[in-house]
């Protein structure tokens, strides 16, 4: 039996006037929206409205449709629908126009308000409109960034640590263009050769261990047995007599031959983040990630790797800076500095051990053991791939190569204007990175001779990098909205000019007044201003130039993504660090210093930056209106799966 409306509204606020009218300015004054009673009275208004027009006449009397955001609010406080009465099962029923669920569906539904009721609503909390697409994946995405947030914090350490002791020693700054060339270039080739060596026989799992161990192994014996007789170790004296009767221009070179020990650890600093942050780790997110996973789980890995490194940055700051070892000599504070550092790294270590394990072991019983059987299948696929090309050279006939090397990435790039355009950017993007980063780490060195100051601003940098690369990521769409493609991508270049101008100016002013020296009141805001540039240049990087540049592969053919991707990665490799590294040991051997070389690297880093800029022109000439179609095209979609619809 129905229930009468007048013991409904006993226990409710009495409702105003019932009419059509009266319950139609009540739906649009969303002024207490935020309270149940009026919303219960509301419902009382549209039960009296619906039934004065089922007594007077069969003709329905449509209300003005409400606000959608007046109407989420009413149904957020409306309470839990009634069981379905038989006469509204009945079709012959007029529909209730007024119902105010009904009015955030389509003008042509039913007006049925238990039926409206259910409907889906959107969320209007931005924080769960901004998780849901996560529903189902933290199982796999908080191990995961747990295990990269280990990894990066590992990396900001070590990255600290090699420059405080390298460019602290005896050779100072001048000894990066040479590591670069004779040290870390070999080891990286010495590196593919024993992972591909390693491959034939083990799986990637068991890869990842097992150089996961050799990094372990080598921090301890550097912290436990190297270091500690560091002095003993290290030819200084001989290495000094031997730079004297050189050009003043290899004492650089001399100086990682005679710094032996700071020279492995600068090398095997450089090889944990190629090894395990760019190979190995995104190996294994990938072989434990759906495609359609991926979208949704690595950008928040990005972000949580620049948190990382503002975490490291934290950490070595407070660590180098701390004054309580006063019973110490400064030398003996460092070694204690050094060593807590160094276990942070290696605790890092094992955590990221621990938790790889978990995820393997979560990915082998999501599976049933597939992904093992795949391994074992792929190191198996390797060694016959590998025992065909020796039957290969044994017939006198070369071994297929699957790999682009250097020369088919020319080849390639040659005949590609578009794929020319980005093999011109990356490398040029990396040739300006390097002239100016051994120009201000140069300078740093004579602001901070000792190493326990120099890693301490040091980590204020990476904190500040940390920082401001998070916030140009979350800023990103705006600014590709706001300024289109071709403007993103050539922020970084522009900026690269300005801050290479600003930099290289002031310190060539300072240089002709003698003023670059320990104690000079300018030197450092000069080693300030280029700690700023620095930060900046690396931030619009990672957040708007790399976004950018990968656009570009989507209007491009299927060959072009794949061997043109592929080149460029060689070319900005290679060419990029070893390139810039060769340049300035060139300008050492003729100025012989860093500082007496300014002018010549002012010019070559603007050359640079020109040539950066000219290459993203005639690539907006070429692709530019179709990649500002393809952007908005990206804006739309995730517009329309920013907002849910309403069933």
């Amino acid at each position: 039996m129905r229930r009468p409306v007048a013991a409904f509204a006993t226990s409710r606020r009495t409702p105003r006037a019932s009419s059509p009218a009266s319950f139609s300015v009540r739906a649009r004054t969303p002024r207490d929206a935020t309270t149940p009673t009026p919303v219960a009275a509301a419902r009382v208004d549209v039960a009296r409205a619906a039934g004065a027009r089922r007594a007077s006449s069969p003709r329905v009397v449509s209300t003005p449709r409400r606000p959608r955001a007046a109407a989420a609010i009413a149904a957020a406080f409306a309470p839990a629908p009634a069981p379905r009465r038989a006469e509204q099962d009945d079709p012959s029923s007029p529909p209730r126009g007024g119902s105010i669920v009904a009015t955030a569906s389509s003008p042509s539904s039913g007006g049925d308000a238990s039926s409206t009721t259910s409907m889906k609503q959107p969320d209007r909390n931005p924080i769960a409109r901004f998780l849901k697409p996560l529903d189902g994946l933290w199982g796999k995405l908080i191990p995961m960034a747990i295990m990269f947030y280990w990894m990066a914090l590992a990396n900001g350490v070590l990255d600290a640590l090699r420059d405080a002791l390298v460019v602290t020693a005896f050779g100072g700054a001048e000894q990066i263009p040479y590591l670069t060339v004779y040290a870390v270039l070999p080891a990286s080739l010495t590196f593919v050769a024993v992972f591909a060596k390693f491959s034939q026989r083990w799986g990637r799992e068991k890869l990842f261990y097992i150089f996961l161990a050799f990094f372990m192994t080598f921090f301890a014996v550097f912290t436990l047995v190297l270091y500690p007789n560091i002095d003993a170790l290290h030819p200084t004296a001989f290495g000094a007599s031997v730079a004297a009767g050189l050009p003043a221009g290899l004492a650089g070179g001399v100086a990682v031959l005679t710094n032996w020990v700071y020279s492995l650890f600068y090398v095997a600093s450089e090889m944990w983040g190629d090894v395990m942050l760019s190979l190995l780790f995104w190996g294994m997110a990938n072989e434990t990630t759906r495609l359609e996973d991926a979208g949704i789980i690595y950008p928040l890995l990005g972000v949580g790797a620049n948190v990382a490194q503002a975490s490291s940055g934290v950490i070595v700051r407070w660590v180098s800076s701390y004054g309580g070892w006063t019973h110490l000599t400064a030398k003996e504070a460092w070694s204690v500095k050094l060593n807590i550092l160094m276990s942070i790294a290696f605790a890092c270590c094992v955590g990221i051990g621990l938790t790889h394990a978990y995820i393997m072991k979560r990915a082998h019983d999501a599976d049933g053991g597939k992904q093992y059987d795949l391994d074992q299948a792929a190191a198996l696929k390797a060694r016959e791939d590998h025992a065909k090309d020796q039957a290969r050279v044994a017939a006198g006939r070369k071994p297929k190569k699957d790999k682009t090397g250097l020369i088919d990435a020319l080849k390639f790039v040659a005949r590609t204007p578009e794929v020319l355009c980005l093999a011109v950017m990356s490398i040029c993007q990396g040739l300006s990175s390097i002239l100016f980063q051994v120009a201000w780490k140069g300078q740093l060195r004579i602001l901070h001779p000792e190493p326990h100051a120099y890693s301490a601003f040091m980590g204020d940098v990476q904190l500040g990098s940390g920082c401001l690369t998070c916030f140009l990521m979350i800023m990103a769409p705006w600014l590709f909205k706001t300024l289109g493609w071709a403007g993103t991508l050539s922020v970084t270049p522009k900026f690269s000019a300005i801050a290479g101008w600003s930099f290289f100016g002031c310190s060539i002013w300072l240089a002709s007044r003698g003023m670059l020296v320990h104690g000079a009141p300018l030197l450092t805001y000069l080693a300030w201003g280029g700690a700023v540039l620095y930060v900046m240049e690396r931030a619009a990087k990672f957040s708007l130039f790399k976004p950018a540049e990968e656009m570009v592969y989507i209007t491009l053919d299927e060959e072009s993504k794949t061997k043109g991707k592929a080149a460029v990665d060689v070319l900005g490799a290679q060419v990029g660090k070893t390139g810039g590294s060769m340049l300035q040991q060139g300008f050492l051997l003729f100025f012989g210093t860093i500082v007496a070389s300014l002018p010549l690297l002012a010019a070559g880093h603007t050359s640079i930056v020109l040539l950066w800029l000219w290459a993203v022109r005639r690539l907006d000439r070429m692709h530019g209106a179709e990649l500002e179609r393809v952007h908005a095209r990206l804006d739309d979609l995730d517009e329309d799966a920013a907002s849910p619809a309403v069933a």
